[in-house]
């Protein structure tokens, strides 16, 4: 052997050191999508958390938790509000007879007063009994007082049960923000299991919209029909439409399209779309969700 060989040798040495230690680097990061959307509790643990769907199982009952509590709260609320608008109208009904029964005292005790400057001048007499009443309309007008004083208080009341609505209406405000959270992760939750073809919450299986896969072209067997190495396992289903292209010469060059008729675990069976098709489809042809 010449010393290009041996450089040669060499040379396919080190480059087959460098493309395994890639190899296990792509290895070492490869992570298990599915494992994590559907991990049972039973399986967390060691650093794994809770399987997706079983996250928003939880989310799903504490959303309806959080209804409830909603609703309970709405339904405390109202009656609340009722309560409160007829102990309103009791105090305004009872307000109003006494400032009735003030006006009238106030204009008893002027005219009495007149009374009374004009019995000064006549008898003593009528000074005495003037005097007398003038006692008797003190003890009603303290009478009116102690009511004035028990409206504040009732007013009073009336004022913290006004501000105990106001924080019971934050509180249902913060219950709707947290409903509105609780949505926005749930279609987020929607949109990974469309990404991953995986179903939704919902039971949706009828997406024609496949996963991002990348396979080949393994027979045609005519009739319009092809064979391809994907299935259920990558999340292939049926109506799923996947494109078909060809790598040759530096180039990629589009094929046409093809719709998944039959399912298998590792290969389905599709139908060629003639609206769409530039060449006949071979074997090895590459089959994807999307031309790179």
């Amino acid at each position: 052997m010449n010393l290009v060989g041996k450089i040669f040798v060499v040379l396919i040495f080190v480059f087959s050191l460098v493309f395994m230690s890639l190899a296990m680097a792509v290895y070492a990061t490869h992570k298990n999508w599915r494992e994590d959307v559907t991990r049972a509790p039973d399986k967390v643990g060691g650093g794994k958390e809770l399987g997706l769907k079983y996250q928003l199982d939880n989310a799903k009952k504490e959303n309806q938790r959080l209804k409830d509590e909603r609703e309970a709260v709405i339904k405390q609320l109202e009656s609340e509000r009722i309560a409160k608008a007829q102990a309103l109208a009791k105090l305004r009904t009872a307000y109003d007879v006494k400032e009735k029964d003030l006006r009238q005292l106030e204009s008893g005790y002027a005219r009495e007063k007149k009374d009374t400057r004009e019995a000064v001048a006549a008898t003593n007499a009528t000074q005495k009994n003037a005097s007398d009443y003038y006692q008797e309309l003190q003890k009603q007008l303290a009478a009116t007082l102690e009511a004035q004083q028990d409206r504040d208080k009732y007013f009073k009341d009336l004022v913290q049960k006004d501000d105990e609505l106001n924080q019971a209406r934050n509180e249902l405000e913060q219950l709707r923000n947290r409903d509105t959270e609780l949505s926005k992760d749930l279609g987020k939750y929607k949109e990974m299991s469309r990404w991953f073809g995986l179903p939704g919450p919902d039971g949706d299986y009828k997406s024609k919209t496949p996963p991002r896969v990348d396979g080949l072209v393994t027979a045609t067997p005519g009739a319009g029909l092809v064979e391809i190495d994907l299935g259920s396992d990558q999340g292939i289903r049926k109506g799923h439409r996947l494109e078909v292209y060809r790598i040759g010469g530096g180039q990629n060059a589009y094929v046409g399209r093809v719709e998944v008729m039959r399912v298998a675990a590792t290969s389905a069976v599709c139908k060629i779309d003639p609206k769409y098709q530039n060449s006949n489809v071979m074997v090895g042809d590459r089959v994807g969700s999307r031309i790179d």
